[in-house]
């Protein structure tokens, strides 16, 4: 009798397994089935954090592709620790957010996914007090509850978090990675846990996500993350001295069209062959719609793509047939259906891609070593009406790199530099433009993932940059980062 009494006493929540389905990772005894420096006790029915030694890891099983982990945790005063269950730096934060200085940005407060996705509020008890911990994982979606709220809740695939997915990233955690085991984190002060346990999620066991909206960083707090962030693309060798940028990918998607450039719009990107162009979804990648020339059809050489108000703009050319004869080919965006033509037969050169900035057309025409010098190659800038008003040469650096080719692709990004690449350079090459016209002013050089062809700047999240590999008929998705000014 004495022994019911006391389960009796005890909250519903130290009772381990008492929910269906769940199984108990700790028996509130011993670390049986823990692995661990020694530096990890258990102390009045708690797993407890007692000196320096590491993470404790639990060695039974890795965690489950799809799972549920609810767990009670709290710290020391201003403690920062960890819950990871992905692999890399996939974290599940613990903070006394009031007394330590990563409180102050929200994508590292209690119960962030750190370093990538802010609560929606916080909710985390005082320092000394359990708090309530549960994460839910199925598929590409991602929920953090803190207390009985769910403050997390997004769907990494979705491209309104790109910037999020690319932060951890960069830091080294990769969202699609599975087959980790769960890790309690020593990062140097005390932290206790007790009531861990978990389930798998079934596959039939439906999970939707609702996208919630995190807090927002402070300017200030902002400011030290991108520093933090320089720093490690420093550390990792992908920030370039002199210019401050650096890259990172995200996503690849498979297109079959992938062969010559993409374009890309809020909902979709567009791969563009010679003579087809694939509509595809930018979430999941699923190819919807498509154009292809009828045989023996009038287009030779499609290039690289723009989409403005719903309509999609391709540079063509009869290129190697001479003269090149380009023109602007232009599709309705929602059927993809061919709208129209503007003919540039009277401009020397074959055209290869175009861009709207600051209320004018840039158009470069290229020139090849097969029928002509490549230093000839032109960018034009056009008005309204695709009259001239005034052309610019590429510097020698560039000229030295288009070898026997030319400027594959091109646009102004979001910084207004103008950027472009080769044929199949591993780099973006980026140049200043003499307002009255002339050389362009050379300014370096950025590794990125795609080798050359026409890219896309993404309008609607400044910095994603859409490349392609047309080896491997694939669609990159990369992030431009730039840190201060030059």
């Amino acid at each position: 009798m004495k022994t019911l009494a006391f389960l009796l006493a005890l909250p519903l929540a130290a009772l381990p397994g008492s929910e269906p389905g769940f199984e108990s990772l700790f028996d509130g005894r011993s670390l049986d089935g823990w692995t661990q420096g020694g530096n990890w006790a258990v102390v009045d029915g708690e797993i407890t954090r007692v000196g320096r030694g590491g993470s404790l890891v639990y060695a039974r099983t890795p965690v489950p592709d799809d799972f549920e982990l609810r767990f009670d945790w709290k710290v020391a005063k201003g403690c920062n620790s960890g819950v990871y269950y992905r692999p890399g730096q996939y974290e599940y934060q613990l903070l006394d957010n009031a007394n330590s200085s990563y409180g102050e940005n929200p994508r590292q407060a209690a119960a962030s996914l750190f370093f990538c996705q802010a609560p929606t509020r916080d909710v985390v008890r005082p320092h000394g007090r359990w708090n309530e911990g549960r994460i839910v994982a199925k598929g590409t979606v991602i929920q953090h509850w803190l207390n009985g709220e769910k403050v997390i809740d997004f769907d990494y695939a979705d491209p309104r978090w790109a910037e999020a997915v690319l932060l951890l990233r960069i830091r080294g955690g990769e969202l699609s990675a599975r087959g980790a085991r769960l890790s309690l984190q020593d990062h140097g002060a005390d932290v206790s846990f007790r009531n861990l346990r978990w389930r798998a999620i079934p596959s039939d066991e439906p999970l939707v996500s609702e996208n919630l909206t995190p807090m927002v960083v402070p300017e200030a707090a902002l400011a030290k993350e991108r520093e933090r962030v320089r720093k490690m693309l420093e550390d990792q060798g992908k920030l370039r001295k002199g210019l401050d940028l650096g890259y990172a990918e995200s996503r690849r998607f498979p297109a079959a069209e992938a062969h010559q450039g993409v374009a890309v719009d809020d909902a979709h990107f567009y791969a563009i062959s010679s003579r087809a162009i694939g509509k595809y979804r930018r979430d999941t990648g699923e190819r919807v719609r498509g154009w292809q020339d009828v045989p023996g059809g009038r287009f030779k050489h499609l290039n690289a793509g723009l989409v403005l108000d719903g309509r999609l703009y391709c540079a063509h050319s009869r290129d190697p047939e001479q003269p090149a004869h380009s023109s602007v080919e232009i599709w309705n965006a929602a059927d993809m259906s061919h709208a129209e033509s503007i003919d540039l037969a009277h401009e020397k050169g074959a055209l290869t891609w175009i861009d709207r900035h600051e209320g004018a057309w840039f158009a470069c025409f290229a020139a090849y070593a097969r029928s002509d010098d490549p230093a000839n190659t032109r960018l034009v800038q056009f008005d309204d009406d695709w009259r001239l008003v005034k052309e610019w040469r590429f510097p020698r650096e560039a000229v030295v790199r288009f070898g026997a080719h030319s400027a594959s692709g091109g646009g102004f990004g979001p910084d207004g530099r103008l950027y472009f690449t080769g044929h199949d350079a591993r780099e973006m090459c980026l140049v200043e433009l003499p307002d009255a016209g002339g050389t362009a002013m050379w300014l370096g050089a950025l590794p990125v993932s795609a080798p050359g062809q026409a890219f896309a700047w993404d309008r609607r999240e400044p910095g994603v940059v859409f490349g392609i590999d047309r080896r491997l008929r694939e669609v990159i998705v990369g992030c431009v980062i730039r840190h201060g000014s030059r």
